[in-house]
């Protein structure tokens, strides 16, 4: 009975989110959500290639074999694995606020709370990375957080942060959690504690090297040649440029005192709208009284700094995303909070406790109720109808230049990924400024003549034979063609 009551509230959980997850899910390709990605991530793993920076070699490990199941559309499989992504990581983070506060009630409470949360929600809808960062982020804290003193668990740990280093650069912020150790056993001098604790260090090392391995994925799909090959990352040079992420350094220079007050006020504002004022207030109630130096609170307190001071400095119109693992911390400051009102009421108002427990979960239901036009993104076919009705309009041998991510990537998915119109050739103009893209061009097109130079234009001169076609910049599916005199 007590192994039945148990797994009772996660089944609910998980019950509850997937429905909500696969109900708004998105039903194929999408721009929504800043998901313009996907397009490049699905083309990169339809052709064997490498997408763009960092390359995403965890990402591309465990996405194959979910994409390869004879299930829907590509990109609908690209979108079920990150909504698997995400459930997995709210029952992770369950089970690993249930073992550091052995409530079931403050671990529930975290779980739906982060699981319903916009962002969150979201970006378990569409193609992205971001779904199977918080999961691995998740796994790292699990097994890194809570006192353990197991070599497998410190292996595990290791494991999953080298993992997500592998995945996604940010999980560099976790590094420090490598370094924690709280043993279990009762140890009789700082000598013995020493020991112990390069035990553990010794035996998370190994796992770090290990998950780190999948770096290697990326000079081995570079080799394939594939028509989407990020900085054809062959060599020395063309990997670190790729995995460094060298073309969005340029998105940590920017400061300035306006840049950052806006940047402030983004942030909060974000927040406020994620949680409501009343969420919020709990939270931050929560952690500025009853803040103690135990691991729960330093360490999530450590999450939400790091990441929002990241998210805030990084001059991306999407760096909100990486605000998951702060509203992570969030819920479980929401969730302690609500449970020291709850150990406030008399012992002997069950009922009160009851309808308490009750209104809080109920709240939870009644604002996903709200949002759930907002968020639901099940009937969203534009990126694949533009897609589309370019490719089906374009002359017989056109050379399409395309402009932007969205227009870019969904031509990429719909012309490399499912192989439509491969009569045509279709162009990046912004990345014409990088040499390796010639090369990728010279080897997907081999009839066609590629410019050294990074101007677009310059194929019309070379290519007198075909229509040189330019896109719309507004995304409206719609383009001018020119042929050379």
């Amino acid at each position: 009975m007590k192994r039945l009551v148990g797994i009772t509230h996660p089944f609910l959980i998980v019950v509850f989110i997937s429905a909500l997850y696969l109900r708004t899910l998105a039903p194929g390709l999408t721009w929504a959500y800043d998901g313009a990605d996907g397009g490049d991530l699905l083309a990169a793993l339809a052709t064997g290639g490498v997408p763009h920076p960092g390359g995403y070699p965890t990402y591309l490990l465990f996405a194959s074999l979910l994409t390869k199941l004879p299930l829907g559309s590509l990109a609908l499989r690209g979108n079920l694995f990150s909504c698997l992504c995400m459930l997995l990581a709210i029952l992770v983070l369950y089970k690993l606020i249930l073992e550091m506060t052995s409530s079931t009630y403050v671990a529930s409470l975290s779980a739906l709370l982060f699981g319903c949360f916009p962002l969150v929600w979201s970006q378990a809808l569409i193609t992205e990375v971001y779904a199977l960062q918080t999961l691995l982020s998740l796994f790292v804290l699990f097994f890194m957080l809570p006192e353990r003193n197991s070599p497998w668990q410190g292996f595990a740990g290791g494991l999953f942060l080298g993992l997500a280093i592998g995945n996604h650069m940010t999980a560099l912020f976790l590094l420090p959690f490598l370094l924690l150790m709280n043993v279990r056993k009762t140890v009789p001098n700082s000598r013995a504690y020493l020991k112990f604790y390069f035990r553990l260090l010794a035996a998370r090392l190994p796992g770090l090297l290990l998950g780190l391995g999948t770096f290697l994925i990326i000079p081995l799909r570079a080799r394939n040649q594939a028509p989407v090959n990020w900085g054809n990352p062959v060599n020395w040079n063309g990997f670190w440029w790729l995995t460094s992420g060298a073309m969005y350094h340029g998105r940590l220079s920017v400061f300035s005192v306006g840049y950052l007050l806006t940047s402030l006020r983004l942030w909060s504002q974000f927040l406020l709208d994620q949680m409501s004022i009343i969420g919020l207030s709990i939270a931050v109630v929560y952690i500025v009284v009853f803040f103690r130096p135990i691991r729960l609170h330093i360490a999530t307190l450590y999450l939400m700094l790091v990441y929002s001071l990241f998210a805030i400095l990084y001059f991306s119109p999407d760096s909100y995303i990486y605000l998951i693992l702060p509203l992570s911390a969030f819920a479980v400051w929401i969730a302690l909070g609500c449970e020291y009102l709850l150990r406030k009421l008399p012992p002997g108002a069950k009922t009160i406790r009851i309808l308490f427990i009750s209104a809080s979960f109920a709240l939870i239901v009644a604002r996903t109720i709200w949002a759930f036009p907002e968020i639901d993104i099940s009937t969203d076919h534009a990126a694949e109808q533009y897609a589309q009705t370019v490719l089906e309009s374009l002359p017989e041998r056109a050379i399409v230049i395309a402009y932007g991510d969205e227009a870019l990537f969904s031509l990429w998915y719909f012309h490399y990924a499912l192989d439509q119109r491969s009569d045509v050739a279709v162009i990046s103009d912004a990345l014409l400024v990088q040499p390796w893209y010639h090369t990728v061009l010279k080897g997907t097109y081999p009839g066609l003549n590629v410019p050294d130079s990074p101007w677009s234009q310059d194929f019309a001169v070379l290519n007198p034979e075909r229509l040189v076609c330019i896109l719309d910049r507004d995304l409206q599916p719609q383009f001018e063609c020119l042929r050379q005199n």
